[in-house]
């Protein structure tokens, strides 16, 4: 385009024509750039779709695993390797056993869970990273019945003749006192609630499956907590509050203790509570004969420290044993400690227990040594007099006869008939029959063997004063040994 001098302008036709074809080339040079980038694009586009038709999109976690652009058989893989080598552990409570997939024919199937989430996503959001699909698995468990049914046949705790029914709780005795425990629970099964339990174990891949947990284990309908165990308790420990105990003079002598009405005991099936009669029965007899010493030999200490056997002689403790075990009965249920004396047909002054037995004769006592022709009288332990005698004369059959007595007449001024004349004396001390100690003022000597040929009838003969002393320091019920060394 020019101006002309004449004020017109020029216009090159040529030029305009020229600069338009040049934009019409570029246009259509961008036009096929952008076509191609499009198409380019679309294919790409559609190429990933077709990728991604068989693959998971971009977030897609399933079971904490990252399945971006994972194929089926890949996620099949990563997720079922937690169900790989699965197994269930059986526990007893007395062990366990445990099944293994391959032992029932165990199949599991997550691939049909696999596809429907992967059918749930459009292969068209491929592209789509803003977005996330959280998913879980879910699979599908099928075993062989057959093959589950063989491996229960074959497990030994399962066998109803292996089983031992579930035992009621046991009333205990220990020190003093009674209490309740658990029975033996046995090993019983509920094989129809077992066999239910174990297969929904297994439809839900439970890896454990215990038993007793689970109540499987029959169980007593009676536990320690039931009232008829409590109030059983409570009945015989009140039971054993009635303790007896015998007086033998002024000393305390336990008959029945604590642990003897634990022995005598009994409770049935149904925690009814009596008491066995005839154990008491027995109980009774053995104390009975350890602590009558009525006629009974014994060994004992002469003054000298010697020990001599003692006939048996009617001397000492002996029970009326007629209706004692009935009144026992009768204390022992009362619930309370009874102490009382018994019954006796003989008794004494006297009774303390050492390690030599039952001692009856006490500290207080007279001592004759026949062999030694001498009397011993001890007053609590003291010798206060030691005297020769004389006594029955052995040649004529006369002896005065060995054993345990007691002074059973203490008299002055006694006339004496057993010889051939009446003979009086200051002090008589009779102990058996119609022997005993005396005065005797006719004899001028005393001790030695006149015993032998110019004995007594069976009586002591004592010097005046030593009968005297005697006399004086004895009394009613006072022991008196005779013996022969």
């Amino acid at each position: 385009m020019e101006e002309q001098e004449n004020g017109s302008v020029y216009v090159d036709e040529k030029a305009f024509t020229e600069l338009g074809t040049k934009k019409k080339k570029r246009r259509k040079i961008v036009i096929i750039i952008l076509s191609v980038l499009i198409v380019l694009l679309a294919a790409g586009y559609f190429s990933m779709v077709y990728v991604a038709s068989s693959r998971f999109n971009p977030g897609t976690v399933i079971d904490g695993h990252d399945m971006t652009f994972k194929t089926l058989d890949e996620a099949e893989s990563i997720v079922g390797e937690k169900y790989a080598g699965y197994e269930i552990t059986i526990k007893y409570i007395d062990g366990e056993s445990t099944i293994k997939a391959e032992d029932i024919g165990v199949n599991i199937d997550v691939r049909t869970s696999l596809q429907e989430i992967m059918d749930s996503q459009s292969p068209y959001e491929w592209f789509r990273f803003d977005k996330t699909y959280d998913e879980t698995a879910a699979w599908k468990l099928s075993y062989n019945e057959q093959l589950l049914e063989k491996f229960l046949e074959n497990e030994s705790r399962l066998d109803p003749n292996n089983m031992v029914a579930p035992a009621q709780p046991e009333i205990e005795y220990a020190d003093g006192e009674f209490y309740a425990v658990d029975g033996d629970p046995g090993n019983t099964i509920d094989l129809d609630l077992f066999n239910e339990l174990l297969r929904n174990h297994i439809q839900v891949m439970d890896t454990e499956f215990d038993v007793a947990a689970e109540g499987c284990y029959a169980v007593s309908e009676i536990n320690t907590e039931s009232g008829v165990i409590k109030h059983c308790v409570e009945r015989v420990n009140n039971m054993l509050r009635g303790e007896v105990s015998y007086l033998y003079g002024e000393v305390e002598v336990p008959v029945i203790t604590k642990d003897d009405i634990a022995d005598m005991i009994r409770i049935d099936e149904f925690y009814n509570v009596t008491l066995d009669r005839n154990m008491l029965t027995v109980k009774f007899e053995n104390f009975a004969n350890e602590h009558d010493t009525l006629y009974t030999e014994r060994q004992f200490r002469t003054h000298d420290g010697h020990y001599v056997t003692i006939p048996p002689t009617y001397f000492g403790w002996e029970i009326n044993r007629e209706g004692e075990v009935d009144q026992l009965y009768i204390d022992i249920c009362s619930e309370k400690k009874v102490v009382r004396a018994p019954e006796f047909n003989s008794w004494e002054y006297y009774y303390s227990e050492s390690e030599y037995g039952i001692d009856d004769v006490g500290n207080s006592y007279a001592e004759v040594d026949l062999t030694n022709q001498m009397v011993y009288l001890f007053v609590d332990g003291n010798l206060i007099l030691e005297t020769p005698c004389v006594t029955g004369n052995v040649s004529a059959g006369m002896s005065t006869p060995e054993g345990l007595y007691e002074i059973l007449t203490h008299s002055t001024n006694t006339e004496l008939t057993g010889g051939e004349d009446p003979v009086m004396v200051d002090y008589w001390m009779r102990f058996v029959r119609g022997i005993g100690f005396h005065d005797a003022t006719w004899r001028w000597e005393f001790g030695g063997d006149i015993y032998y040929y110019n004995g007594s009838h069976g009586c002591v003969n004592l010097p005046y004063s030593a009968a005297q002393t005697m006399f004086y320091n004895t009394y009613i019920g006072m022991p008196v040994i005779v013996y022969w060394r």
